[in-house]
């Protein structure tokens, strides 16, 4: 006779709920880190815990809401409602690192409960949020990847010759470097974590922008190398998934194809983290960003449309990232109706298209024009010029001039330096707490897509009176 099925005794947690109380307390920290503006409701709670499933199975269940903007989240018995910050659905990437977050807590948890049937003990190793962006990534020998982090971040409150650090380091994900597959690291290489940050010569081999320190899959320093050159070598000149900022592009190229990894701690203490090809992850005001730069880019080409010339999407993109990298605030506005917005939107003086005479009665000598006039005297230098006539170099100086660049569905420059008409109306609507320029870019955004980019490098898409992301 078969032997009789043996029930799961039903496994209650009454004796852990402090436990499990600070493990939701966890859940609301992680997600206000990475998501600062959205809110976590607690909607159902049903106490005491109880736990029927197996103890190697998730006890987590993430749906969602039926218009698709709110994310459900059922772990341990509450149910929660996590809103972002705008009402527009989560991008896929956001949903994703939302269920990373509660995967890694729950993993965490039941490491805790019965490390016989779930041992991930080298989560508890490292950051939380570290942890959290490798889980998301999934690179190859993963754990190389918060030890790195740890290192940049302690380069970051370190100096050499009085100067703050920069540095980088590409993680290989390939068995061999594929750049130099002939060459062998020494079996005594040093780990590459923070210890080599006490090293202080070590700052002068490496500063992340020219050149990166190669790590092997076991997390030792192999060499350093020029990232231009190995990236050449190993990917070539194919184009980019996604815009990224021109300091960046061999960063990102390297880690195209070969789940290889790269980190950079930028000059402006930031720690970029690129993958397929795009930077992902950015870790800035001691929190972790993700950027899905592809998405975003995709979504402001729908808002551009398809009527506006081939690669104007991508050139205005482009230059608020290079200004966002450079840190210099911009309002770059596309407007749909230029007959219709433009004399609402921008005073005739600012307006590049009227070209009107200049007052008869003002002096001869351009060196004595009233201010409005001698910046009217300068708009023959982009008059009838559209954005494609423009160096790269030369339309990110016009869109950093203080004021909006306003630019037609032509990509005709209509304005720079302007100082767009706002109505009482718009700046009522906006929260008290918004900046001069985030008022500008809401207003302006009802005539149009918006790139708005703060001077702390946070750049921003606003469409119909709203803030659809930031990057």
């Amino acid at each position: 006779m078969p032997e009789p099925t043996v029930p799961i005794p039903e496994r209650s947690f009454r004796s852990n709920s402090r436990l499990v109380g600070l493990y939701h307390a966890l859940l609301r920290q992680q997600l206000d880190h990475f998501f600062p503006d959205s809110r976590l409701r607690l909607e159902g709670d049903h106490s005491p815990i109880h736990w029927n499933a197996r103890p190697d199975e998730p006890n987590y269940h993430l749906l969602s809401d039926p218009d698709g903007l709110d994310l459900i989240i059922d772990w341990f018995g509450s149910r929660y409602v996590f809103q972002p910050v705008s009402p527009v659905p989560l991008l896929s990437s956001e949903r994703r690192l939302v269920e990373t977050i509660v995967r890694v807590l729950d993993l965490r948890f039941r490491t805790l409960i019965d490390i016989d049937a779930v041992d991930r003990t080298e989560l508890f190793d490292y950051a939380l949020e570290d942890v959290i962006v490798t889980e998301y990534l999934n690179p190859p020998a993963p754990m190389r990847l918060p030890v790195a982090m740890e290192a940049m971040r302690m380069a970051a409150l370190s100096t050499y010759e009085d100067r703050r650090v920069s540095s980088g380091a590409l993680l290989l994900g390939t068995e061999t470097d594929p750049a130099f597959p002939d060459r062998t690291n020494a079996p005594d290489a040093p780990r590459y974590n923070v210890r080599l940050t006490s090293i202080k010569i070590i700052h002068r081999l490496c500063d992340g922008l020219r050149t990166v320190f190669v790590v092997d899959r076991r997390g030792d320093l192999a060499w350093a190398v020029d990232i231009e050159r190995w990236t050449e070598r190993v990917q070539g000149h194919a184009p980019l998934p996604a815009p990224c900022p021109r300091r960046f592009e061999h960063h990102a190229r390297a880690t195209r194809t070969g789940d290889h990894v790269g980190l950079v701690l930028s000059p402006s203490q930031e720690i970029k983290v690129f993958a397929g090809g795009v930077p992902v992850f950015t870790f800035a005001n001691a929190r972790w960003r993700l950027l899905d730069v592809p998405n975003k880019f995709a979504s402001w080409t729908r808002a551009v449309g398809d009527q506006a010339p081939p690669g104007l999407a991508a050139r205005l993109f482009q230059a608020a990232m290079n200004l966002s990298e450079d840190r210099v605030g911009a309002l770059i506005v596309l407007l749909r109706d230029p007959e219709e917005s433009l004399p609402h939107l921008v005073a005739p003086g600012d307006r590049i298209e009227d070209m009107l005479p200049l007052d008869p009665d003002a002096p001869a000598d351009p060196d004595h024009l009233p201010p409005r006039m001698a910046k009217r005297a300068l708009h023959h230098l982009i008059f009838s010029r559209r954005v494609g006539d423009l160096d790269a170099s030369v339309l990110e100086a016009v869109a950093g001039i203080d004021g909006a660049v306003v630019v037609d569905r032509r990509a005709q420059l209509l304005a720079f330096g302007a100082i767009l008409r706002i109505t009482p109306e718009a700046i009522l609507a906006a929260r008290a707490s918004e900046g001069a320029r985030t008022v500008a870019a809401l207003a302006a955004s009802y005539h149009g897509p918006v790139l708005k980019v703060s001077q702390d490098g946070v750049m921003s898409m606003f469409l119909g009176g709203r803030r659809v992301w930031e990057l």
